[in-house]
Order: structure tokens, then sequence, then C-alpha cells
């Protein structure tokens, strides 16, 4: 028993390659909203980066940051679903590298509470996406051979409600919003929005092959997306009005 489940992916990409959909668009238009998902969650992280260095903060939960890159890596260049999903992983990857930059340089700032994190956040990091990468890649090996071309969904969007929680859950523990913005948040919701369009436009026009995006658990997964991203902005706003004030505040404290 390998650790990889190669063959079966290959099976599966040939079947979705050979397979002819009902209307001409229903591959090209898909692919055209998964590209503006990349550039918009690209340009996210790319806010995010920046205003970490400059507030001297960071953006992303640690963990979901362990979860994103790992699974990048495992669906873009172990089980590649084709060119255009591919390129859009890749340039994930690279804008995570500066994210996890920022968290080793400023995140003792936020951890300065719990000595003991500060102070092995690299340790934490390195463990989180050895777990992280183990974890992709036995759900792939799993089911793969089960489900095919679908695990990138059933893994890829609950990792989406996993990053809205947890970026709410974030700004509300630290009380202030360093490292956060609408910008961030409005590029990468909408990332998140046209990433759904993708599958909404295939559940329509290709329910043959697409149909269980949109049974109970993958209605749930899509819609709930967007609702629970829709939390953050007001947990934004309640920190600004109620927590310890703008970063600019916060990091005079620090300093």
């Amino acid at each position: 028993m390998g650790l990889f489940a190669l063959e079966e992916w290959a099976q599966a990409n040939a079947d979705y390659n050979n397979d002819t959909p009902p209307y001409w668009h229903a591959k090209i238009v898909p692919d055209l909203f998964t590209a503006i998902s990349g550039i918009l969650w690209s340009v996210s992280y790319i806010l995010m980066t920046l205003k970490g260095y400059k507030d001297r903060s960071y953006a992303m939960p640690i963990y979901c940051l362990c979860l994103n890159i790992t699974w990048e890596f495992v669906f873009g260049f172990i089980y590649g679903p084709g060119l255009v999903n591919q390129i859009v992983f890749a340039q994930y990857m690279v804008v995570d590298v500066f994210l996890f930059h920022s968290i080793l340089k400023f995140g003792p700032n936020e951890w300065r509470a719990h000595p003991l994190v500060a102070r092995n956040l690299s340790w934490i990091i390195g463990v989180g996406c050895a777990v992280c990468l183990g974890l992709h890649l036995v759900l792939a090996k799993t089911f793969v051979p089960v489900i095919g071309r679908q695990v990138i969904f059933f893994t890829a969007w609950p990792m989406q409600h996993m990053i809205s929680l947890g970026c709410v859950a974030q700004v509300l523990s630290r009380g202030h919003d360093a490292g956060q913005s609408m910008a961030i948040w409005w590029t990468r919701f909408l990332g998140t929005v046209t990433a759904g369009c993708c599958f909404y436009w295939r559940i329509y026009f290709w329910p043959e092959r697409f149909g269980y995006a949109w049974t109970p658990y993958g209605a749930l997964l899509l819609v709930g997306s967007h609702v629970l991203d829709l939390a953050f902005p007001f947990a934004l706003a309640y920190v600004r009005k109620h927590g310890e004030g703008r970063q600019e505040k916060v990091n005079g404290k620090a300093a």
C-alpha cells in the first residue's frame, strides 16, 4: 500500500478531460471564475503581507496558513487538477512564504502574553505544516480512489469555513485591528464568492458531473462560506469601537 493514489488520480483526470459537457461554456466559464478568484485571493494575501509589515503583526491565523500552504502543495503539484488551478495554487504558495515570514518576525508581538508560544513560533509552524501535509496526503490517498476529483471540493471548502471562523476569532481575541483592513476582507470575500460562482455555474449547467456540490453537505459548504465571511466586518467594527483601539494605538503601547 503506497502513500499516493496517482494512478486513480490520472484516471479521474482523464475521465474529466474526455467527458463532453452539455454546453460549450461548462468548462471554460468555471476556469475563468477560478482565475479571477485566484487573482483576488492573491491580492488579499499581498495586502495581508503589506499590512502585517506595516503594523508589525500578521493577519491570517497560523493554523489556517499551515492548512493552506500544504493543501496548495498537495493539490497543486501532486494531485494537480489542471493547468489553471495549478497556476493559481502556485501563486498562492509564493505569497504564503511572505505571510509565514511576517508571523515569524512579528508574531511574538501578538503572543507576548504567552511567552512559550512567542519563543517557539518556528517550531509550531514547522510541526503544524508537517501535520497538515500528512492530513492532506492521507485524505487524498483515502478518497481519490472513491470520489476522484471531488476530493478537491470536499477538502477546500471546509478549510474556507475554518479560515472565515478563524479570522473572526482572531480579531475578537486580540481586541484590536493590527494586521487587518477592510480591503483585505473585501478581496478575500470576493475571491471566495467568485470561487463559489465557479461551482454554481457547474451545478446549473453540468449537474450530471457536479451535482455533488449541491447536495445538502455541498450546499452547506458553499453558502455557509459566504455567510461566515460576512461576520468579519462586524467583528472588525466591534474591536475598533470597543477594543484596545486602532493598530497605531496598539503599536504605540507595544513600543
